[in-house]
């Protein structure tokens, strides 16, 4: 049986209404795909400033930003109403930074300096399928993280260590259905004998460099989210006796967060408990378990063909995770600039690197800048990019530490 690809919720109906938009059926109001394209066509303005009169490279970012409003513009003319309005602010995230191709037959109306920028006004039509296939790989890449399960039980008064638990296995078991990837069962064991103390931390909630190190360096392991928490169950057999003194009665409880490793910060926290019945007692407590889990995992659907629902637990980790890879806090260092060149640096950094969303001056110390970036993207995708350009934007630029959330640099004005 297929498990739902259930990460399409993230865009809700965003996704399903573009794609509707590309076929020959009428919409509601009688409005045949002729009309729908046109509706889908129009004109878009962007603005580049001109840095040491690289005009080129202006109009290329003045033709990305004039689509980028497009896109976003009939966006927001098809992701309509309450019920998508949250969301719409995720999925204009994540197209921003990849407009490029998805605006066919473009035109270009008007275009040229004017006061230090380069001004380009275009006519086109968002093709809905480019749209949809950014979405899609952007939630391949960035909406479904690989997990690390980290849970302290207690089960049948046994206390269980984590690593290889009852409610970590049956909660692997249910987001694998979903298409979940996990640190396995026996590598995590193994880490809590190699690293006891970084783990530990994990544990705790408190995720600093070694803990990154330890999760996310190693190909291995990978883990960009943690899940902690805790669970129990108890024995409430004496409520089954007149009704049948074979029946055993648990009940589970369990609390859990979820952790981004990259930030630290809490994704999605949640709690609930449930009873499980059978003549023995270990099935009793596995089955009040599942319970628990279905309530904040999800569980198949009986009335969809035994499709994966996912539950509000699920939704939430996912939407936060993927709002924080499209607008990705990375703390920048840069040590070799003075006041001048950093803020040419930093105008440089927002108006020319793709992906870049603000650079926030956030302290200088004679040549030491520090920078707060946000990039639609991972550290190492931005840094990649930055070496690319460094020289076109006028800067030597070397990379002396890199971290999931930070990264510390070199600079130099090229003269």
């Amino acid at each position: 049986m297929k498990a739902k690809k259930w990460t399409l919720y993230v865009v809700l109906f965003a996704t399903v209404a573009l794609l509707s938009c590309g076929t020959g059926q009428k919409k509601d109001g009688g409005k045949d795909a002729g009309s729908t394209r046109d509706e889908l066509c129009g004109e878009g303005t962007g603005y580049a400033q001109i840095y040491d009169n690289d005009v080129s490279m202006a109009r290329d970012r003045a033709l990305d930003e004039a689509m980028n409003f497009l896109v976003k513009a009939k966006l927001g003319q098809v992701v309509s109403g309450t019920s998508v309005a949250e969301d719409f602010a995720l999925v204009a995230s994540i197209v921003e930074a990849r407009s490029s191709g998805m605006v066919k037959d473009v035109k270009v109306l008007k275009e040229g300096p004017e006061q230090g920028a380069f001004v380009m006004t275009i006519k086109g039509c968002v093709y809905p399928q480019a749209v949809n296939d950014t979405i899609a790989s952007t939630i391949r890449n960035y909406g479904r993280p690989k997990f690390m399960v980290l849970i302290r039980e207690r089960f049948e008064g046994k206390a269980n260590e984590p690593g290889f638990t009852v409610t970590e296995l049956t909660m692997m078991e249910i987001m694998g259905k979903a298409g979940f990837e996990f640190v396995d069962a026996a590598m995590t064991q193994q880490l809590m004998r190699q690293d006891r103390s970084a783990i530990s931390k994990a544990m705790a909630g408190r995720i600093d460099p070694s803990v990154q190190h330890l999760l996310l360096d190693r190909k291995d392991i990978g883990a960009e989210v943690v899940i902690v928490g805790t669970a129990e169950t108890k024995d409430q057999s004496h409520a089954m006796a007149r009704v049948s003194k074979n029946m055993k009665s648990k009940s589970a409880i369990i609390n859990v967060k979820a952790i981004d490793v990259y930030t630290g910060n809490i994704l999605a926290s949640t709690s609930a408990n449930a009873p499980g019945l059978h003549i023995e007692s270990e099935t009793a407590s596995k089955t009040a378990i599942q319970r628990c889990l279905q309530q904040i995992l999800g569980k198949e659907d009986e009335d969809d063909d035994g499709k994966f629902k996912s539950g509000p637990f699920m939704n939430q980790i996912t939407k936060k995770f993927l709002r924080a890879a499209t607008e990705r806090e990375i703390n920048m260092t840069v040590t070799g600039l003075d006041n001048t060149a950093a803020t040419k640096f930093r105008s440089e950094l927002k108006g020319r690197i793709r992906g870049v969303k603000e650079a926030n001056l956030k302290g200088q110390s004679g040549i030491q800048t520090k920078i707060q970036v946000i990039f639609a993207g991972k550290t190492d995708q931005l840094v990649q990019e930055l070496q690319a350009k460094s020289r076109a934007i006028g800067f030597d630029i070397t990379v002396n530490e890199q971290f999931p959330n930070k990264v510390m640099l070199g600079a130099k004005a090229l003269k």
